[in-house]
């Protein structure tokens, strides 16, 4: 039978519809109080909706927290496709407005957000957010979503809504009437969202107090969140590169001698081996990020990531826009655009929200009408265009606003150049599309702009790449001692385990302190409490615990020591001090053939790996973090040895999806890297990422390489990025599961053919 005129449009209509509604509804959460003995499902402390907005971020309304910001609320979601809701701890790091005087729970005046940072890593979906400058809805109707109780349980709800209209003024924070009908308690902290473009324009806020339907405020309010007092916006990690290194040696480091040739020889065996107790340069302030910039960063990168092959083939928000039909500002793709966010989101945002007009201001032929509130982040500069331009010229402005957003004044750092040549690799590929005299004017300009680049580096110094005004400079080798644990997995009994425990003086000699034999794995750590505590009083000074080295074989790397505790009730051993880990095993590590082969002599190899060694710990070498085993989210083969040996020399070997066992030599490849000559690695452990998202570690594996002064400086910020973990500082939620491979062939480990013997 030959269906009605408009039918199939109509099937396919509703089809995109039910995946919209489906994304939306996976990313919607409920609110509830913290309290000892907590349920999920226990009506009584059921407070609102809300949404993720950003990895681990959730935007709701002021007045379903049950207090300002600071305080605590567990947020109730289906992390990772569970059936079952999981409860998550929740700190409010927001409100707008900040203060309120008088009204408590269940009135707050206009805007009435708040954002919501989780205290603990989740997987999960993220909505996108509109870029636009006001709220917009199409069809004059919306989507909502939310949690209300219905029979005294928790209840998921959601449909369409018109807009009649709005009240208040621009200045006061507009609100928009919804529907025509009244909606249950529970509701308000939901999305709204427009149908047609698929993105959330607003959120549900109350319901009318005097009259039918409910109210809605717009998401653009998210931008007048307070900005922090600080000259320079930090970087969405809340990493300051620029702060003053309070290690620093003396400033001799600022003269010519920094330049000398014989630096490399004379200082190298003074400053080659960094010290693991420096505090945490990275490590700042959680409360004085500019939270706008922090979380609409991490949306654009998170939607960017989600639309690149992956293994979890959950559709997106951007297959969602694609076939809708949306075309954003009529001139870009929704890949394009989220690819251009996404890159967008790799820069440091706008010094301010004048420069950022002053950006906008330039364009030509373009005249921005007033937009309240203003402008604060990239992408809200890449809205005010879709508004504002004439029909046929927004493609031109864009192009034109990304370029100058491209060589806008900033500091110079890798990671820096590195994101301005993917945006200029994105401008290249839009601006085919153009004609060939602006294609000429953009070549031209980039060029001046490298031109600019070359002489910041020339008045840098040479080949030392720089981090702002100043390189951090290298440290002084540490003085300190060490606990060594040494541990064997016995060939016949391969479930038992045979160990050692020492202290390791500075200058490399050993004293073992205690040994066992015939341990389980899984009984490590309790057995092994005690003698470490011992070591540690051995090693241990007044706020500067000492480091512990796991000694390990090469199938054993992924052995999570830094997880272990010593009391039950205790931190982990990653949190109290630096945990890094050295391979015992080098006279096992496989290769192309599982043994040495005649390729290179031992002798040949050992040179190597000292070679390597030396460069990435040194100041004047730009160490470059390199992914192995994922790209694109997608799972891959590591390289074999003689692949892995042909890496350059400042490399740092990442592994993202270590644990994730696809290939039939995936046991061995951190001893192949080992064997290769890598005495630093980088990884995350345990393949619980299958599926997720990787774009996040893998910017910041690369953030905190490509930015070091050195992979000296990896021992401290790995212990700064577990201890942010512990904390449940968002910015950190990427490192989960990090590991570090810290294997200096200047300090060789006792031979392991007598592990067992006495002293």
């Amino acid at each position: 039978m030959t269906g009605r005129p408009g039918e199939g449009a109509s099937v396919g209509r509703d089809a995109v519809l039910l995946a919209l509604r489906e994304l939306v509804t996976a990313a919607t959460v409920r609110i509830h109080r913290t309290r000892p003995g907590h349920s999920p499902q226990e009506p009584g402390d059921f407070l609102g909706s809300g949404f993720f907005v950003a990895p681990n971020w959730v935007l709701t309304c002021a007045h379903v927290i049950d207090g300002g910001a600071g305080g605590e609320v567990a947020v109730i979601c289906r992390p990772g496709g569970r059936e079952e809701p999981y409860a998550v701890p929740g700190e409010v790091a927001a409100t707008l407005p900040e203060h309120v005087d008088g009204p408590g729970q269940g009135a707050w005046p206009a805007p009435d957000l708040a954002l919501v940072r989780l205290r603990e890593p989740v997987d999960h979906e993220c909505l996108y957010l509109s870029e636009r400058p006001a709220p917009h809805y199409s069809e004059g109707r919306v989507f909502y979503a939310g949690w209300t109780l219905f029979r005294g349980r928790p209840q998921p709800q959601d449909g369409f809504l018109a807009v009649p209209g709005g009240v208040g003024g621009w200045s006061g924070g507009v609100q928009l009437r919804l529907g025509e009908h009244g909606l249950p308690p529970g509701l308000s902290g939901g999305p709204v969202i427009d149908p047609v473009r698929g993105e959330v324009v607003g959120v549900l806020s109350s319901r009318v107090d005097h009259g039918a339907g409910a109210m809605w405020i717009g998401i653009e309010r998210l931008r007048t969140l307070p900005v922090p007092p600080s000259a320079r916006p930090p970087d969405p990690y809340r990493q300051d590169p620029y702060r003053q290194d309070p290690y620093r040696q003396d400033s001799h480091w600022q003269d010519s001698h920094w330049q000398d040739s014989h630096w490399q020889d004379s200082h190298w065996q003074d400053s080659h081996w960094q010290d693991p107790y420096r505090q945490d340069p990275y490590r700042q302030d959680p409360y004085q990020s500019d939270l706008y910039q922090v979380v609409c960063h991490a949306h654009d990168r998170y939607h960017r990531d989600r639309r690149q092959p992956s293994d979890s083939g959950r559709p997106t928000w951007t297959d969602l826009q694609t076939e809708l039909g949306a075309r954003p500002g009529r001139a870009l793709s929704p890949d394009e655009r989220v690819e251009l966010l996404g890159r967008l989101a790799d820069l440091p945002p706008p010094e301010s929200t004048r420069g950022l007009l002053d950006i906008l201001a330039s364009l030509t032929d373009f005249r921005p009408s007033a937009m309240s509130p203003a402008p604060r982040g990239w992408r809200d500069g890449l809205g005010a265009l879709y508004e504002n331009a004439r029909f046929d010229g927004v493609l031109p402005l864009v192009v034109d606003y990304a370029m100058r957003v491209m060589t806008a004044e900033r500091p110079a750092t890798p990671f820096v150049l590195d994101a301005e040549q993917a945006l200029w690799e994105w401008i290249k590929q839009v601006s085919t599309r153009l004609g060939s005299g602006p294609r000429s004017d953009l070549a031209h300009r980039r060029a001046q702009h490298l031109g600019g680049r070359l002489h910041e580096r020339s008045v840098g110094g040479g080949a030392r790449f720089l981090t702002g005004d100043t390189a951090r400079e290298p440290l002084a080798r540490s003085h300190r001692h060490s606990v060594l644990l040494e541990v064997e997995r016995r060939a016949w009994q391969p479930d038992q385990c045979d160990w050692s425990v020492a202290v390791m003086r500075p200058d490399g000699d050993v004293t073992r302190l205690d040994e066992g034999q015939g341990a389980g794995l899984d009984g490590l750590p309790g057995g092994l409490a005690g003698p470490l505590a011992e070591a540690f009083r051995h090693c241990d000074e007044p706020g500067q615990p000492a480091a512990l080295y796991a000694a390990l074989p090469h199938r054993m790397l992924d052995l999570p020591v830094d997880e272990w505790r010593l009391r039950p009730d205790g931190r982990p051993l990653g949190v109290e001090r630096p945990v890094l880990v050295r391979c015992s095993d080098r006279d096992q590590l496989p290769g192309e053939d599982s043994w040495y082969g005649d390729e290179l002599s031992g002798d040949d190899l050992e040179a190597e790996r000292r070679d390597r060694w030396r460069r990435v710990h040194v100041a004047v070498v730009r160490t470059r973090a390199e992914v192995l085993d994922c790209d694109d989210s997608v799972r891959r083969p590591v390289p074999g040895v003689s692949e892995l040996r042909g890496l350059p020399p400042g490399v740092i070997p990442v592994l993202c999806r270590e644990g994730d066992r696809r290939y039939e030599d995936d046991d061995t490849a951190l001893g192949r890297i080992v064997r290769a000559g890598f005495g630093v690695v980088l990884w995350r452990r345990g393949g619980r990422h299958t599926g997720s998202v990787c774009g996040e570690f893998h910017r910041g594996a690369r953030l905190i390489v490509d930015e070091a002064a050195g992979a000296g400086e990896l021992p401290a910020v790995v212990h700064g990025l577990r201890n942010g973990l512990r904390e449940g500082r968002t910015e950190s939620f990427w490192a989960h599961g990090i590991a570090l491979l810290y294997d200096d062939p200047q300090q060789p480990l006792p031979g392991t053919d007598d592990l067992l013997e006495a002293p």
